[in-house]
């Protein structure tokens, strides 16, 4: 329901649930459409239409016109377009607690798409109409009709969805999805980058390892600080400058004399400046600064 009046009238805007009797009749050859339901008793807002509101209100509907589709706007139901008009409402009467009425159906390509819509049983399409009315207090009951402003074709089952709505619905839905797959991607993509950097670094790493074993190198000058160096450096040819020069302290240093490990390194100095220490046998000098 959109309340657009005041308190005591109100603009009601109803589904008709079973607008398609079983003898409803649709004589396409000469545009006419018998026997429709256009309001009934049970309101599927969760209200109820009074007797005498629908008895009263029948000559209202006559010569009413149908649209395809509600107005854009609900709040203001007169602006309608002529290119959405279906017909009109003649020989409106009330029969088993409903209001029921035949429609003249234009012959233009609103009032087309309506027959064929009428024809084709399993179409999700159905009867709503626009009124003026007022409840009761408790606002249970619609007691009155003052005015019928439409009987329009919508889509159904939706309790307010239009042809119109309908469609924006499958392109907003639409648009959710391509975001969704643009989304995933961009993830996939990213995931692809990461994989890519990580079998790059696991590469490099088994290289700088291997070159590590085939150095030659004793465990002593192998320490973590160098393992670390040599695996952080990303330029190769510096990788093996940092070994080869690693190897030359060690010749030289064997070359000056002999030594035992325990003699190049004491339970204090296990860092990889007390191995370079040790090697070169001058105390104080460290890691070379392009190290």
């Amino acid at each position: 329901m959109t309340d657009t009046m005041t308190e005591a009238v109100q603009q009601l805007t109803e589904r008709i649930t079973d607008w398609r009797s079983p003898t409803i009749e649709v004589d396409a050859a000469s545009r006419w459409i018998r026997n429709i339901a256009l309001a009934g008793r049970d309101s599927r807002n969760g209200y109820q239409y009074s007797q005498e509101a629908l008895t009263d209100a029948v000559q209202l509907y006559e010569h009413k016109p149908v649209f395809l589709d509600h107005a854009e706007r609900l709040t203001k139901p007169f602006e309608r377009s002529t290119r959405d008009l279906v017909g009109s409402i003649v020989n409106a009467r009330f029969e088993g607690d409903r209001i029921r009425g035949d429609i003249r159906v234009l012959d233009t390509e609103a009032g087309r798409t309506f027959l064929a819509l009428a024809e084709a049983e399993q179409t999700p399409v159905g009867m709503s109409h626009v009124v003026l009315a007022r409840r009761s207090n408790d606002r249970r009951q619609v007691e009155s009709i003052e005015e019928v402003v439409s009987v329009d074709a919508v889509m159904y089952p939706a309790t307010t969805q239009t042809f119109q709505e309908a469609t924006q619905q499958i392109d907003e839905e639409l648009k959710s999805l391509q975001q969704e797959r643009d989304e995933l991607l961009e993830q996939l993509q990213q995931t692809k980058q990461d994989l890519a950097t990580l079998q790059e670094q696991q590469s490099r790493t088994g290289e700088r390892l291997q070159w590590l074993v085939e150095s030659g190198l004793p465990d002593f000058a192998l320490t973590e600080e160098f393992r670390e160096q040599i695996l952080k450096e990303e330029d190769p040819q510096r990788c093996r400058a940092f070994i080869e020069e690693r190897k030359q302290l060690l010749r030289q240093a064997s070359a000056r004399r002999p030594s035992s490990r325990s003699r190049m390194s004491s339970p204090n100095e296990t860092d990889d400046r007390a191995i370079v220490k040790a090697i070169r046998g001058r105390r104080g000098t460290g890691i070379p600064r392009s190290h």
